[in-house]
């Protein structure tokens, strides 16, 4: 009798152990199944963010060339579609002639002025000046490349956008239809305050891309002044444009050329201080000369010309009377640039570009000789410190008390002067389509006033 239970006993532990080896090994089955399921989806997905050879459009799209040397490509001719300057099923290339068509005049860069000011050429490098312009890499570029968060879906359901990247390299993906291309994505415009948008070669001439990358919801979104549902990648970047994000650049006529090796990125030393190529070379024969030669310092500058320095891209939009980059520190704006075309509307701009115009019309300015560094210590990045510009505020305006509406408890005004004087607001001058309607992103006024809205919308914040 035990020698049979003995024996039902063993089969029994038998079965469980079969069985439980049977469920370890499905389970590891399944989860090899799992892992080769997800690798062979990784793998897809980078197959499908890899570069794709070109291709020529589909037969039954129109392509025609257009005034201006662009190709458009569409469904319907009197539809919407692509616009390139390159040949459709050929790819952007960029030109190797590197042979400039002007005497650079003296530009030298920054890093030849970190020899004898590394302390700031150190905090220089996090301004926005600096970043305003870029070469594009991992450490420079926004927004998400990763599959199902790299996509910008516009209001035509038969055009959307994809931002790849393929090891160093970040490009732009058009699909059309059936239809795709890429354009890479080479130089950065805009310090990532509000956006980054991106340029583009194709031989020695710069377009901007379609796609523009805005901060503010970490989101891909049409370019400023773009229509949802085209694919514009044949809009030139002119001279004027690259006078306010570049140092240096060697301009070789019809509108967008430029000898690529020319290019001085980001707005630096020599924007403010003029050329330094004849200040370095003294100071390296020179080392004992402690006496700045051949460089100016806009702070020893008149009011004026001082603050015409910055008005070359904080005055409002003004077109050239010559060749971009003839202005030197110390000269005067109207010698160089004519007045905007319509005063009033560029006083009751908040452009990014026009704070001089808006500061104009503050008493604070008016009824002082106060200028932009004043406020702005240039080779520092200060951006956003609410309470240090404040205490700027506060130099003139020696006690909180001056505020109309101190005191209220639980309130420090002096650690906050800006959203009330110089709130954020959005304007038409910046407009971002989108397929869930018109981005405006704020932007600070300089108009320095006692806001009522901003003030009331302050004082409900501050009582949370």
């Amino acid at each position: 009798m035990n020698s049979k239970r003995w024996a039902a006993l063993s089969l029994v532990v038998i079965a469980v152990g079969w069985f439980a080896y049977d469920a370890i090994e499905r389970k590891r089955d399944d989860e090899h199944v799992r892992e080769l399921m997800s690798a062979q989806r990784q793998r897809r997905s980078v197959e499908q963010a890899k570069p794709s050879t070109p291709t020529k459009p589909p037969s039954d799209m129109v392509v025609s060339l257009i005034p201006g040397n662009v190709w458009f490509v569409g469904k319907y001719e009197d539809g919407g579609g692509i616009e390139i300057p390159f040949p459709p099923g050929e790819s952007p290339v960029k030109s190797s002639d590197e042979t400039p068509k002007h005497d650079n005049p003296g530009f030298v860069g920054p890093d030849q002025c970190r020899e004898c000011h590394q302390d700031k050429y150190e905090s220089f490098l996090q301004t926005a000046h600096f970043k305003t312009s870029r070469p594009v890499n991992e450490n420079t570029i926004d927004g998400k490349f990763e599959p199902g968060t790299n996509t910008f879906q516009t209001s035509d359901p038969n055009m959307s956008f994809e931002m790849i990247r393929e090891d160093d390299e970040f490009l732009q993906r058009v699909k059309f239809f059936d239809w795709s291309f890429e354009v890479p994505m080479e130089i950065i415009m805009g310090s990532s305050k509000m956006a980054q948008t991106y340029l583009y070669w194709h031989k020695d001439r710069l377009y901007q891309h379609n796609v523009t990358h805005i901060t503010d919801g970490d989101q891909w979104i049409n370019s400023p002044g773009y229509i949802d549902g085209d694919a514009a990648y044949a809009r030139p970047i002119p001279q004027r444009c690259l006078e306010c994000h570049l140092t240096y650049f060697d301009y070789r006529g019809n509108n967008n050329q430029y000898t690529p090796g020319s290019l001085i990125l980001g707005v630096t030393c020599e924007r403010c201080h003029g050329p330094g190529q004849e200040h370095v070379n003294h100071h390296r024969e020179h080392k004992g000369d402690r006496e700045a030669n051949a460089i100016i310092n806009p702070a020893a500058l008149d009011r004026q010309v001082q603050m015409d320095i910055c008005g070359q891209c904080h005055g409002g939009t003004r077109e050239m009377k010559g060749d971009a980059l003839s202005f030197r520190p110390g000269d005067r704006l109207a010698d160089h640039y004519d007045p905007p075309d319509d005063e009033a509307d560029v006083k009751n701009s908040v452009h990014t570009s026009n704070q001089l115009n808006r500061l104009a019309q503050s008493k604070c300015f008016q009824q002082s000789m106060m200028t932009c560094i004043d406020c702005h210590d240039p080779h520092h990045n200060e951006r956003g410190d609410r309470a240090l510009f404040s205490s700027r505020c506060m130099n003139c305006h020696e006690n909180e008390s001056d505020c109309g509406h101190f005191p209220q408890e639980g309130i420090t005004f002096a650690e906050n002067c800006i959203d009330c004087h110089m709130p954020q607001r959005p304007t038409e001058k910046l407009r971002l389509k989108s397929v869930d309607g018109d981005v405006f992103p704020p932007l600070r006024d300089h108009f320095i006033r006692a806001d009522q809205l901003a003030t009331e919308r302050f004082m409900r914040e501050q009582a949370k």
